[in-house]
């Protein structure tokens, strides 16, 4: 009866909430095997499209791994045999780096440098982002934010640039604004990578956008900022841990799920909270 040999397999975690658990395992192979089956029966349980991965067979670089291509080898392809069995696989992420790209970089003799590499990649990963967003755009007429939302935001000012299934970029009095689909939330950014809000549903989501954006017409218009009513009962909200430079996060409890950064995003959320579109815009374009 053979013996089979055993390998420590590990990954890199991907975002905070994978650092909870540990992934390393063992891995039971048969003497014999070929290193990239060894490696594609090792390779991060994580499948998304277009990520990448590098394998360091005890420490040295091996291949790279992607759900859209498998394993690429970067070293002799050799059966493992028990004279000379690794101890240790461990993947590195390599963030959404095109696996083909970086297969062809290291292949060529560039470092497995993660920092490097990202840099290289950056302006063609930017391109190629952009091309598909106009081609999503160009293909189908289905688009992020509502009809009664899109109106309202250029009535206030804003100037689309793309508007797409899933994401819509504009700018508001030379500022850049994004917003986008992640997961089940709606996003928004502010300037390039700046997050002021992360929102669901959908709805709440643009009734705050609007807000915001009528927040800023009235400051460019030289008006004052609109006060809270006393009528009705501000949304209660809850301190997060702080955002860029120290700027203050706040977040509700339940639903609606709402996660705003800085004091403007709290102020719109609680103009626009339990209102129509048409009544926050009233609001705000009054005087």
């Amino acid at each position: 009866m053979t013996t089979s040999l055993e390998i420590e397999v590990d990954r890199d975690s991907v975002a905070m909430g994978d650092d909870v658990s540990c992934h390393a395992r063992p891995l039971a192979v048969k003497p014999g095997t070929a290193l990239s089956v060894v490696l594609a029966s090792a390779a991060p349980e994580i499948r998304s499209r277009g990520w990448a991965w590098v394998a360091d067979v005890d420490g040295r670089v091996a291949a790279v791994w992607s759900v859209d291509h498998g394993v690429q080898m970067l070293v002799e392809d050799r059966p493992v045999l028990a004279a000379d069995v690794p101890s240790r696989i461990h993947y590195r992420y390599f963030m959404q780096i095109d696996p083909a790209w970086l297969h062809r970089r290291l292949a060529d003799g560039a470092a497995a440098d993660r920092t490097s590499l990202e840099r290289d990649y950056r302006p063609i990963g930017d391109r190629r982002r952009e091309e598909e967003e106009r081609r999503r755009e160009r293909d189908s007429p289905a688009r992020y934010l509502s009809v009664d939302c899109t109106e309202a935001l250029r009535g206030l000012g804003a100037e689309f640039d793309l508007h797409n299934d899933r994401m819509a970029r504009f700018t508001l009095f030379g500022s850049s604004m994004r917003v986008l689909r992640a997961d089940t939330m709606t996003m928004t950014f502010d300037g390039t990578n700046g997050v002021l809000s992360s929102i669901r549903p959908v709805a709440v989501a643009e009734c705050w956008l609007v807000a915001v954006a009528g927040q800023r017409a009235r400051q460019a218009r030289g008006l004052g900022p609109v006060g809270d009513d006393p009528r009705r009962p501000a949304p209660e909200l809850w301190p997060m841990a702080s955002g860029t430079a120290g700027t203050r996060r706040w977040t509700t409890r339940g639903t609606p799920v709402v996660q705003l950064t800085g004091d403007d995003a709290v102020r719109a959320y609680r103009l626009s909270a339990g209102r129509s579109i048409r009544e926050v815009v009233a609001i705000l374009t009054a005087g």
